[in-house]
C-alpha cells in the first residue's frame, strides 16, 4: 500500500536550558474552543492558549501560557476573557485569561490530578462554581475575579458522579446525584423526583425560567413547578459549549455532528457532520466546538485539526487549521526520518506517518486497524501489527520504503506489540490466543526471527493476559503477567526467569543484554540478566503517583522512565537511583527512544520533543 500525503508537521526550536527539550514537533492536541466577542477564536490546546482570526486562522494572532493543558475552556460572559482548567505533572489550576492583555489569574489550585473539571460561571460571570471530588464532594463557589472562596458546601458520595453541572442567574446550581438537586445559595439541597430525570441528565445551561440543557442535548422546561421533557437537540447531540453571551450552545464530540442550538429561537441553526471521526478516540479532554454570530469551530478527531465555517454555511468550511496531533506512542527514527506511530485506536482510521525531521515533511501508511509498529535504522522495511477486523486473525506485515507489502506473517488472534533489535537484525512480536473457557487464561506467544528468515526462531509460550516484549542485539526479555524471562538468541537458552510481586505494564532491555528495566503496577525495577538480582527504583515526582508506560536504555548508563502524568525521571544503572525528573510534557509519554546523541519523548499530548543535556 502506497504512502498518501498528509499536512505538513511543524517543527520548533526552543529556548535550551538545563534538562529541557530543545526541539518540538507538532503544535499539540487542541481540546476546547471559545468564541471571543469581536469574533476571535481561542483554542484551548495542550500547550496553553492561542487566539486566531477565524477568516484568516493561521498564524495564531497571539499564545497564552497559562501554564498546562486545558482540559475544560467557557468564553466568560464579559466576551474578553475566558476561564480554563489546566493541568501538567506538577499541578492544576483553573485560570482566567485576557487574551488581549495576555493577563491570567489564577482563581483555584484543586487539590487532586485525578478526574474531569466539573464547573460553570454564574450567566453574570462574577461567579466559578466546581465540584471538587476529592476525598468527598465539596461544592465550591469562587469570585471569577479575584478567586476568593465565597461558600463551601459538602455533597453527599453519590454526587461524585456528576460531569458537568449549571449555574442558575439566582445562584443555584443544577447537579446530577441519584437524581437531579437544585444547590441553592443557602446550602439547601432539592432533590428532584421529577420523571424525566430516570437518565441521568448532566446539566450544561440553567436558561432564565428554570429549565435546563444537558450535556447530550436533552432539554427540560419547567411547567406547573415540574420539570418536563421538551426532547432533545438531535438523537446525537454530545459534549456542548455555552457562547459568552448565552445565545447558542453547541455540541460536538466524536461520535456526533456538529450542531449549533438558538436559545432564544428553540431550534438548530447550524449543522454540520464530521464522517471521519468514527471510532473509540483517546484521549480528548474539553470542549470540541464552540459558535460566536458569525462562525463555527470544531475539532475533527480524525487528525486533530480544526474546521471552521461561516455560520450560515455548514457545507462550506473556509479554514482547516493543521499542524495539531492525536498523540505519540511509538518512535522510529531512520536517517533524517522519523516513522511515527499516533494514539490513533487500532480501528478504521490511519495511524502511521512517516515524518522528515529537518523539513517537517510528512505522509501517511495507507493502513488501517493498526496496533504497533518497528521500523529498521536505515527506513527500508517497516513492520506493522494489524488486524483486519475485531477477532480476526492477527499479522504482521513487512513493508518496503515505499509502502508495499513484502511479506504478510500471521499470529495470534489477540494482539501484542513489536519489537527490533538496536542492530536491526531480529524482530519479535507477542501475541495471544482466546481461550475456550472464561475461566482460562490465554496463552501468549513470544515469536522472533531474523529479517529474511523462512521461520521463527524462537516460540515462548506463557500462560497470561498482560504481556510485551523488548529485544538487545542478543537476547529477547519478555514479559508476560508477574514473570519476566530473557532467553539468548544463541541456541534459545534462558538467561533468567524471574517471578515480580506484581504484574508487569512496560519492559525494556539494555542493547547488551545486561539490565533489563520493568515497570510493574506497584514499582520501578531493575535486573541484572547474570544474577537475577533485582533493584527497585525510588521515584521523586510532585503530586499523586501515576503508572510507568514507556521506558528506553541509554547504553549502560541510564534508564529513563516515562509516566502518565507526562513527567520522565532518570535513573542512573545500576544503582537505579532517580537524579533527574524532566517536565516538557502535559500529559502521559507513551513513547521514549534514543537516537542521534539525544533523549526523544512522544505523548499524548500531540507533541514529540528532542530533549537536550541530561547530564
Amino acid at each position: 500500500m502506497p504512502w498518501i500525503p498528509h499536512p505538513t508537521a511543524p517543527i520548533i526550536r526552543l529556548d535550551a536550558g538545563p534538562r529541557a527539550p530543545v526541539l518540538q514537533i507538532f503544535h499539540g492536541k487542541p481540546h476546547a474552543l471559545a468564541f471571543l466577542a469581536d469574533g476571535s477564536l481561542v483554542v484551548g490546546m495542550s500547550r496553553g492558549l492561542t487566539v486566531h482570526d477565524p477568516s484568516a486562522p493561521t498564524p495564531p494572532r497571539a499564545a497564552i501560557d497559562v501554564g498546562g493543558k486545558v482540559e475544560w475552556m467557557v468564553a466568560h460572559p464579559d466576551g474578553e476573557s475566558v476561564v480554563a482548567a489546566v493541568s501538567d505533572p506538577r499541578a492544576r489550576a483553573v485560570v482566567r485569561a485576557w487574551p488581549a492583555t495576555a493577563r491570567v489569574v489564577t482563581l483555584l489550585r484543586p487539590s487532586s490530578h485525578e478526574g474531569h473539571f466539573c464547573g460553570g460561571l454564574s450567566p453574570d460571570g462574577a461567579q466559578l462554581v466546581w465540584l471538587n471530588s476529592d476525598p468527598s464532594p465539596v461544592l465550591t463557589t469562587v469570585d471569577a475575579l479575584t478567586g476568593a472562596t465565597l461558600r463551601e458546601l459538602d455533597l453527599p458520595p453519590e454526587f461524585d458522579r456528576a460531569h458537568t453541572l449549571a449555574v442558575r442567574s439566582d445562584g443555584a446550581v443544577y447537579l446530577t446525584g441519584e437524581y437531579v438537586n437544585i444547590i441553592h445559595p443557602d446550602g439547601r439541597r432539592e432533590p428532584r423526583l421529577d420523571s424525566p430525570f430516570y437518565m441521568r441528565p448532566q446539566p450544561l445551561f440553567a436558561d432564565e425560567r428554570g429549565g435546563m440543557i444537558c450535556s447530550d442535548g436533552h432539554r427540560f422546561v419547567v411547567a406547573g413547578g415540574l420539570f418536563e421533557s421538551a426532547g432533545r437537540v438531535d438523537r446525537r447531540s454530545g459534549g456542548g459549549t455555552v457562547s459568552y453571551d448565552r445565545a447558542r450552545i453547541t455540541f460536538h464530540d466524536s461520535l456526533a455532528p456538529v450542531q449549533v442550538w438558538d436559545v432564544a429561537a428553540e431550534r438548530v441553526i447550524f449543522r454540520a457532520e464530521m464522517a471521519r471521526a468514527t471510532g473509540s478516540i483517546p484521549g480528548w479532554w474539553g470542549q470540541s466546538a464552540a459558535a460566536s454570530a458569525t462562525h463555527v469551530a470544531a475539532i475533527d478527531h480524525a487528525d486533530a485539526s480544526i474546521t471552521i465555517w461561516p455560520i450560515d454555511q455548514p457545507d462550506a468550511p473556509i479554514a482547516t487549521m493543521a499542524g495539531y496531533s492525536q498523540g505519540v506512542q511509538r518512535l522510529m527514527f531512520h536517517g533524517a526520518g522519523l516513522t511515527v506511530h499516533t494514539c490513533q485506536p487500532a480501528n478504521t482510521l490511519n495511524a502511521v506517518i512517516e515524518l522528515d525531521r529537518t523539513t517537517g515533511a510528512a505522509q501517511m501508511l495507507a493502513r488501517d486497524h493498526v496496533h504497533d509498529i518497528a521500523r529498521t535504522r536505515d527506513g527500508q522495511r517497516l513492520l506493522v501489527l494489524r488486524e483486519d477486523r475485531p477477532l480476526a486473525p492477527v499479522a504482521v506485515d513487512l513493508f518496503d520504503a515505499t509502502g508495499a507489502v513484502v511479506e504478510t506473517l500471521s499470529v495470534q488472534r489477540g494482539a501484542g506489540e513489536l519489537a527490533l533489535a538496536p542492530d536491526d537484525a531480529m524482530w519479535g512480536v507477542v501475541s495471544h490466543t482466546y481461550p475456550a473457557g472464561h475461566r482460562q487464561e490465554p496463552t501468549c506467544h513470544a515469536q522472533w526471527r531474523p529479517f529474511g528468515a523462512s521461520k521463527w526462531a524462537k516460540n515462548l509460550k506463557l500462560r497470561g493476559r498482560w504481556q510485551c516484549i523488548a529485544l538487545a542485539d542478543t537476547a529477547a526479555a519478555v514479559a508476560v503477567e508477574e514473570e519476566v524471562t530473557v532467553v539468548a538468541f544463541a541456541k534459545g537458552k534462558t538467561l533468567l526467569t524471574t517471578k515480580l510481586p506484581k504484574r508487569v505494564a512496560r519492559i525494556a532491555i539494555s542493547r547488551d543484554g545486561t539490565w533489563v528495566g520493568v515497570a510493574c503496577f506497584d514499582a520501578l525495577r531493575l535486573i541484572r540478566v547474570a544474577t537475577g538480582a533485582v533493584v527497585e527504583l525510588a521515584v521523586d515526582l510532585p503530586g499523586e503517583r501515576t503508572g510507568a508506560i514507556a521506558m528506553c536504555f541509554q547504553d549502560d548508563a541510564w534508564l529513563f522512565v516515562a509516566h502518565a502524568s507526562g513527567a520522565i525521571t532518570q535513573h542512573r544503572v545500576p544503582s537505579g537511583e532517580q537524579t533527574a525528573a524532566l517536565f516538557g510534557h502535559t500529559d502521559a509519554v507513551r513513547a521514549l527512544a534514543w537516537a542521534d546523541g539525544a533523549l526523544w519523548s512522544g505523548s499524548e499530548d500531540g507533541t514529540i520533543l528532542r530533549w537536550g543535556d541530561l547530564g
